[in-house]
């Protein structure tokens, strides 16, 4: 199988992990596309396979493709069921997937606010905006220290895993250590996950390059 995208977006960072937990890594390449992608507007390789033009993209064993992290990620989960990264039925499955979309939003939130911080002309920053998206994350954070010592996040499971990216994102891509203010369980809970092998083997650059910048979805 092929993946395309890059480990300095967040959502396929969280997608190869997932590879890695699920004990794929030997059978999915990761392929950088050949030129930059923004927001809906990738080259012809990805556009020809997602017509919005965004990663991560997978190409499946039989050559179909399938689009949007947390799809991707449910897929490769029910290739190892075994692995249990995403139960198939029950209330389990539930709060997992619900957990989980907590930990997507807040990374829509972080590429929101870093598209307005860090791209946008400054005449044209939206201040109400910034502070809005900040507010997403700071709630979502608060709610999941909230939920430290949840059983759902001890597992290795999907929600875990988009977890560990977001709040890897925050510090990799930011260099933004304060969200542990204040959140000292979380904050363990996060060193922990980040000793995993997967999460090491899917550590972006220190200092990305300027085509992986947060409009990369």
């Amino acid at each position: 199988m092929k993946l395309y995208g890059s480990l300095g977006s967040p959502y396929v960072r969280k997608t190869m992990v997932t590879v890695y937990e699920a004990g794929l890594q030997d059978e999915v390449d990761l392929l950088a596309p050949s030129a930059l992608v923004w927001v809906g507007d990738g080259p012809s390789e990805v556009v020809n396979e997602n017509p919005l033009g965004k990663v991560p993209v997978l190409i499946r064993r039989d050559k179909s493709p399938l689009i949007e992290s947390n799809l991707i990620c449910e897929y490769l989960a029910s290739l190892v069921p075994e692995r249990n990264l995403l139960p198939s039925e029950g209330d389990e499955r539930w709060s997992i997937l619900n957990l989980n979309a907590l930990a997507h939003g807040a990374i829509d939130a972080m590429i929101n606010r870093g598209v307005e911080t860090q791209f946008r002309p400054a005449e044209l920053v939206w201040e109400e905006w910034i502070t809005r998206q900040s507010a997403k994350i700071e709630r979502t954070l608060d709610r999941f220290e909230a939920l430290s010592g949840n059983d759902r996040l001890e597992e290795t499971n999907l929600a875990a895993i988009t977890l560990g990216s977001a709040l890897g994102y925050l510090e990799q891509r930011f260099q933004d250590r304060s969200w542990r203010k204040g959140r000292p369980d979380l904050a363990n809970w996060f060193d922990e996950f980040a000793k995993r092998a997967s999460m090491r083997a899917t550590m972006p650059p220190v200092a990305p390059p300027p085509d992986q910048d947060p409009r990369r979805s």
